[in-house]
């Protein structure tokens, strides 16, 4: 069986977590193509002619003779491609999807169920295929030995403007978070506080930020509507105790009471954040039973899983996912606990 995963190598590494998962469900028949170019003859190429870049894109996508093609979203600048039963597209980021765009795909899951109406009125009701939520990556997210004393609250995460209404009422009454992204040298806070800001770190260095900190602050970005994104399960399998902005949706993944704690306004995260630092013993309960919960329900096996609904018989698929998670479980010592 050969499947074929269609998605841009973003930074934050969703497509690598999935093709990472991808290949313990189905081993050894997974291809990625990027629908960005990775190497630097394909920049150039790129640079030189992306239509037609594109277009040589669309043509091997096109004669793939995979059972099934997953995307991770569909770029605009690829031609449109002939409908296929066997094409599974992953939407995430806000979508507001055109007409005719999703006519290529069998089936259409989304990350946000907020967005679901602009997708339902742009698609057949068949080929919906609900929610797909985030997840982590065992290899990726895992704890770290904290490298001295556990200092305060970190932030990562870019620049946003609902994000600066929060981080603004946590200077006005003291608390600097050490903030994370691309706050760092442009952002008016930057210059006000420049020792609590530090530029954009990559996937793997994350880890040592939250191993030192003893709690990780969550503001969604303004186009999230429902649910979460993926610091909320990364943050969780790293081993640290989060303060979430609360959103509809977010009790379907974790207890807001026993996993996470939330905040819904400006003043309640003030005195959350206070409260938390305050009590360290409750901070450690809350990240091990969310470091419990998304080991046991939220790895990218599990997303895979849910993506080939239908590629492969149920009973397969569970089997190969129990499989997935005893490999690394493992390979690990027994991580999976």
């Amino acid at each position: 069986m050969k499947l074929l995963l269609v998605a841009k190598p973003w930074r934050g590494g969703l497509a690598d977590y999935l093709y990472q998962a991808l290949t313990e469900i189905v081993p050894g028949s997974v291809e990625w193509w990027p629908t960005r170019p990775v190497t630097l003859g394909g920049r150039l190429a790129f640079a030189r002619d992306k239509k037609g870049w594109y277009a040589r894109l669309w043509e091997r996508i096109d004669r793939c003779a995979a059972e099934a093609q997953i995307f991770i979203n569909y770029p605009r600048e690829l031609p449109p491609l002939a409908p296929r039963k066997n094409r599974i597209l992953w939407l995430t980021d806000g979508p507001r999807p055109r007409p005719g765009e999703l006519d290529p795909f069998g089936r259409v899951c989304l990350s946000d169920p907020g967005y679901v109406g602009e997708v339902k009125a742009a698609l057949a009701a068949e080929s919906f295929g609900g929610e797909v939520s985030f997840g982590y990556c065992p290899a990726v997210h895992a704890p770290r030995a904290p490298e001295g004393r556990r200092e305060g609250a970190c932030f990562i995460g870019n620049r946003d403007p609902k994000r600066d209404r929060y981080l603004a009422a946590l200077f006005q009454a003291g608390h600097f978070p050490l903030v994370v992204g691309n706050y760092f040298l442009h952002h008016p806070f930057f210059w006000r506080h420049p020792l609590n800001f530090r530029p954009a770190v990559s996937n793997q260095a994350m880890g040592r930020i939250y191993g030192r900190h003893q709690l990780s602050l969550n503001i969604h970005a303004e186009v999230v509507r429902e649910g979460t994104n993926m610091r909320t399960f990364e943050c969780a399998a790293y081993g640290i105790a989060q303060l979430v902005e609360k959103r509809p949706g977010l009790e379907r993944f974790f207890d807001l009471e026993r996993e996470l704690a939330v905040f819904s306004e400006e003043t309640e995260l003030v005195e959350k954040l206070a409260e938390l630092l305050a009590a360290p013993e409750r901070a450690k309960a809350l990240a091990h039973r969310a470091r419990q919960r998304v080991l046991a329900e939220h790895s990218y096996y599990h997303r895979a899983v849910q993506l080939l609904d239908g590629v492969l018989p149920a009973a397969v698929l569970r089997g190969r996912l129990q499989a997935a998670m005893a490999r690394w479980s493992s390979s690990q010592g027994g991580s999976f606990r």
